[in-house]
């Protein structure tokens, strides 16, 4: 089984290659650790020469390594998420092996590594698999500075340090939550508080450098962005793209009904589909095992704090709840006799998730379908055989060997195939234009950042149509929109135009006299 991990992690090598960014995020951070690399300036996170200041540096200063060492590529960007990956299934198999149970680890890795969220998180350039590495480490951490005090305290500190760098306060937070719930425990089994305050100082000493840089730098500005409207005001719904406040107070008690609904069960939702096949076994998020060692509540309390806390807040995305799937893992993993009685599963939850494996399975055949790359349609199959696999006891390695084959090849069908319905006809557009031109944007909603790294900077984005104009006779500048209209005006030539996101996009330029 072992072996089957590492095949995991290196079919992530293959993939991370095989599809364009995706736009936003992905799309925001290529471009940040891109500018960022051509100024020489690793302090100040900027997209399109103005500082951008939505997340820390620490993703931005791997994938700039990364383009360094090997190019700027999907791939050279995509590879810290990678290695982050490889990192934490490495922690979750031997920490799990040696504290939880043997056989533990290995089975809580491979339930880790095939679990939707992971395995699209693992192929994406965001912070998120990073975050997930540095908090897992620092959750193991606090453990083990019972026995180890000193190593366990300065390793600890500077994992959450670099939890800081990677997305803000949010990892401290959740650390902090967690300890104070597990305080009694933790230090009636040999804990100290001085090597607690150890661990603080070096997480401080750790990311507070560049904070007090930045604001030196830029005083007010970072503090209103980055403390108050990124970190404050999105946990409290100011994030409206993704808050679930609009919807209540749009007014009728059907919008305030829904926007509750949302509120309270979104990340269950998230739960059930992100965390296959796990969920199948979600009981062990609240049913005790029998003499179960106090690490597993130890697991088991870091899990609730996750959920409760992103529960909690208005903003919702589905990767908030991330960091705590490698404890889950391990919490379903010790649940599991070391040979399950076949079906032995509670007929409830046995129901659900076959109703989510059918919804992946329908997924996975509609890409096929659109998209015309039909393995894709091996998705929803992958996961149902290895839900096979462990249902039925974990008896028989066939429908394990094949229900990997299986999620490893439809994965990448989905990929692709999601690339070329969503992504590759606005990127082809893009590259059309020749590189010593600018390409203006022009009333593209939402827009594509992403175009900023592979047009190497020479992008921008208006909705002031006599500005269009005045840069596109004087600059020499292509127009990108999804406006119609435009395809029509005597000023300007319609060159191409393509299909993406059931939306049509024109590609135009101006008509010089």
């Amino acid at each position: 089984m072992r072996a089957l991990l590492w095949l995991l992690a290196l079919v992530a090598l293959i993939d991370i290659a095989a599809f364009g960014l995706t736009d936003l995020d992905e799309g925001f951070y290529a471009s940040v650790a891109w500018e960022m690399k051509q100024r020489g300036d690793w302090w100040t996170p900027r997209f399109q020469n103005e500082p951008w200041f939505e997340k820390p540096p620490l993703l931005y200063w791997l994938m700039i390594l990364s383009m360094r060492l090997l190019g700027e590529s999907e791939f050279a960007l995509r590879l810290p998420s990678v290695l982050l990956f490889g990192l934490t299934l490495i922690l979750i198999v031997a920490w799990g092996e040696r504290r939880v149970g043997a056989g533990v680890g290995v089975l809580a890795g491979l339930l880790f590594a095939v679990a939707p969220l992971t395995l699209l998180l693992t192929r994406l350039a965001l912070t998120d698999m990073a975050l997930c590495c540095w908090l897992t480490l620092a959750l193991i951490a606090l453990w083990e500075a019972r026995e180890r005090p000193l190593f366990w305290s300065l390793l600890g500190g500077i994992a959450l340090g670099l939890a800081i760098l990677t997305k803000g306060p949010v990892g401290l937070g959740l650390i902090g939550l967690h300890y104070l719930l597990n305080a009694r425990a933790l230090h009636t089994g040999g804990l100290r508080l001085r090597w607690v305050l150890l661990a603080l100082c070096m997480a401080v000493a750790t990311a507070l450098p560049w904070y007090v840089g930045v604001y030196v730098q830029h005083g007010r500005e970072f503090f209103e962005e980055f403390v108050l409207r990124q970190n404050l005001m999105r946990f409290a719904g100011g994030d409206t793209a993704h808050s679930v406040l609009p919807l209540m107070q749009r007014g009728g008690l059907g919008n305030f009904m829904g926007g509750v609904a949302i509120y309270l069960l979104f990340y269950v939702v998230v739960l059930w589909l992100g965390a296959l096949p796990m969920s199948l076994w979600a009981s062990a998020l609240w049913r005790q095992q029998p003499e179960e060692p106090p690490v597993v509540r130890y697991l088991r309390r870091w899990v609730w704090v996750v959920f409760g806390l992103f529960t909690l807040s208005f903003t919702k995305l589905p990767a908030y709840i991330f960091p705590m799937l490698p404890a889950l893992a391990l919490l379903v993993a010790f649940s599991l006799p070391t040979r399950l009685a076949p079906f032995a599963i509670h007929p409830a939850l046995l129901a659900v998730g076959s109703l989510a494996l059918v919804l992946w399975t329908l997924l996975g055949m509609l890409m096929a379908q659109w998209s015309r790359v039909w393995l894709a349609g091996l998705l929803g199959v992958g996961w149902s055989l290895l839900a096979l696999w462990l249902v039925g006891g974990r008896r028989w390695g066939v429908p394990l060997l094949l229900g990997i084959l299986a999620l490893l090849l439809g994965l990448n069908g989905a990929l692709r195939g999601y690339d070329r319905l969503m992504l590759a006809p606005v990127r082809e557009l893009a590259q059309a234009v020749p590189p010593y031109r600018m390409l203006i944007l022009y009333r593209v909603h939402p827009g594509y950042p992403s175009l900023q790294f592979y047009r190497r900077g020479r992008t921008d984005s208006t909705s002031n149509l006599d500005e269009l104009f005045q840069r596109m006779q004087r600059q020499g500048a292509y127009c990108l929109t999804t406006d119609e209209t435009l395809t029509l005006h005597p000023r300007l030539i319609l060159l191409e135009h393509r299909q993406a996101v059931g939306r049509t996009f024109y590609l135009l330029v101006a008509r010089y006299r």
